[in-house]
């Protein structure tokens, strides 16, 4: 996919998650994070196709051990699985994986929202085009801007530097990926669809994003 995909880090990670499989987005973000093939692994945890390498987030070679496995239902579909890892001692996480992060998360965010607008374009209600109703609308638009503003911000940081107050776009990311779930209500739940891909985007953010990258 990335053979594929023009453009900065940042961009190639955005990209390959909205449009690829989300484990080789995970997969992307590792190769373009680090320079190294495999899933990044968080300090507790880590999503991951099962018996792929495990890339710490410092990017050092630390062996990263697997200590049990499990079977989520929420990401089997996406080929995924979560894994616990042996403690290891606390390492500098270089800024450019914030960052990446960051932009892996807005990629799964864009593909829900695509998701979200296929699943309503030919849909009516009371007599109305779904997709014409206000509240659908806005909430469209609302998240449409809020990842072309993302987008601008990342651009202007690079994939060498640190975005500013990350917690805050996780935030933000988090409340859209809940709107963009509520558009598809119950059809959201099928294998692979928004929920889904929701539950995958908060795991990611857990396992890499929580205290600055240390992962939980």
């Amino acid at each position: 996919m990335l053979d594929r995909v023009a453009g900065s880090p940042v961009e190639q990670v955005y990209e390959t998650a909205r449009k690829a499989h989300p484990a080789q987005a995970l997969q992307a973000t590792c190769l373009l994070a680090t320079g190294r093939d495999g899933f990044l692994a968080g300090a507790c945890h880590a999503v991951h196709r099962s018996g792929a390498p495990l890339v710490a987030l410092s990017n050092t070679p630390v062996e990263v051990v697997i200590r049990d496995t499990e079977q989520e239902p929420g990401i089997a579909c996406f080929d995924l699985v979560l894994s616990q890892l042996e403690p290891r001692a606390p390492q500098a996480i270089p800024p450019q994986v914030h960052t990446l992060v960051v932009a892996l998360r807005a990629g799964l965010l864009a593909r829900t929202m695509d998701l979200a607008f296929l699943h309503l374009q030919d849909r009516e209600s009371l007599g109305q085009k779904t997709l014409h109703h206000q509240l659908v609308k806005a909430r469209f638009s609302d998240t449409s801007a809020f990842l072309n503003q993302l987008r601008r911000e990342l651009a202007v940081v690079g994939s060498e530097g640190i975005v500013d107050s990350p917690g805050r776009l996780h935030n933000a990311i988090d409340t859209h990926l809940l709107h963009c779930a509520k558009l598809m209500g119950g059809h959201g739940l099928r294998d692979a669809a928004v929920h889904g891909l929701e539950y995958l985007s908060v795991l990611i953010r857990a396992t890499l994003a929580s205290q600055q990258g240390t992962g939980v």
